[in-house]
């Protein structure tokens, strides 16, 4: 087989490798900011969703752009374990208790996260809460 011939069969592996690995994982490619803010930072503690004893996901809040989001991860140890599963996230406004903020929601997904809308609350105390499935979960209050 000629140097170009192998170049050219190696190059075919590694693409269909490539495109294997985005078809297994396609959480991969996500972006880890909102998609209306490049620049954010955590604000608050991260509170882990333990469910059936395992830990499942992470829920977290944070700040960017003059706006709070709403953001949870489901770990890997859930997904290689759980073929779908329901995500929620809001921002609780403590000056507004009756309303959610913020909402992120997906339905029999398989998507390792969401953040939710960008949350006009920033001028308040608040806090996140997120669901994986019916296991929820909140931030510690920031204000």
């Amino acid at each position: 087989m000629s140097i170009l011939r192998k170049s050219l069969a190696g190059a075919a592996v590694v693409a269909a490798a490539a495109g294997a690995a985005t078809l297994i994982n396609p959480a991969a490619a996500l972006a880890s900011t909102p998609a209306s803010c490049g620049s954010v930072r955590q604000i608050g503690t991260t509170r882990v969703l333990t469910v059936g004893g395992m830990e499942a996901a992470s829920v977290k809040q944070y700040y960017g752009c003059g706006y709070n989001y709403a953001y949870i991860y489901v770990w890997q140890q859930y997904r290689d374990t759980h073929s779908n599963w329901d995500l929620y996230v809001h921002v609780i406004d403590h000056s507004d208790s009756g309303s959610d903020y913020g909402v992120g929601e997906l339905n029999n997904t398989t998507r390792a996260e969401l953040w939710g809308a960008p949350a006009a609350t920033a001028a308040h105390c608040t806090h996140v809460t997120g669901y994986l499935n019916s296991t929820g979960g909140s931030t510690s209050t920031v204000c």
